[in-house]
């Protein structure tokens, strides 16, 4: 995380970043059990959603992103980036790929801090991180991080359906995750899906 916080304040001139969130940097180690006890495995992808609120300047906060993610490029040579704004849904979206979850989850965090500088509230900002199952056709699986609650639920959306959503897979995600140091969402109500994601 140093070589990332050195990046936001070379680019910002900021040195009063917000500490890492030690919430979300959990997914580093915790994944792992993921992989061993549903043969979870990450598919690189990961994104950043903003609901697009009044009063926040999004190209001033896409020109710092961009600025970050190019400078980060030159060092994360297999990194790749996207950002798509839904007019249509009100969503602002950057899609990072990269080999490393533990890079993914740097580079998350540090985009997540970009966005608060600018003045986008967290009550507005969710990380996904999305999954495969190894060995079978292909169907996502999404961890997602919601930075009021500072806290990941999962969301497995059935593929063949328009906004059906696997309840049982998603109960076995957090049966699965349960005892690490994953701070997990237990209210169900709180599972709030991301449709349309742009993956």
């Amino acid at each position: 995380m140093v070589f990332f916080r050195k990046l936001i304040e070379n680019i910002n001139g900021d040195k009063d970043a917000q500490s890492d969130s030690n919430a979300i940097s959990t997914l580093s180690s915790a994944y792992i059990s993921l992989g061993i006890r549903l043969r979870l495995k990450s598919t690189r992808r990961c994104g950043i959603c903003v609901k697009m609120v009044k009063g926040a300047h999004f190209d001033e906060v896409r020109l710092s992103i961009e600025k970050f993610l190019d400078a980060t490029k030159e060092t994360v040579c297999d990194l790749s980036y996207s950002i798509h704004v839904n007019n249509s849904l009100g969503y602002f979206w950057v899609i990072v790929d990269v080999k490393r979850l533990e890079d993914s989850v740097a580079c998350i965090i540090t985009v997540g801090e970009i966005m608060e500088q600018k003045g986008i509230p967290q009550r507005s900002i969710y990380a996904v991180f999305e999954f495969s199952k190894d060995g079978t056709e292909y169907q996502p699986y999404y961890l997602i991080y919601n930075y009021k609650l500072d806290k990941f639920y999962p969301f497995v959306p059935i593929v063949s359906r328009r906004r059906a959503r696997n309840i049982e897979e998603e109960m076995e995600i957090m049966e699965a995750v349960k005892g690490e140091r994953l701070p997990f969402e237990e209210d169900t109500k709180e599972w709030r899906p991301l449709w349309y994601l742009p993956f």
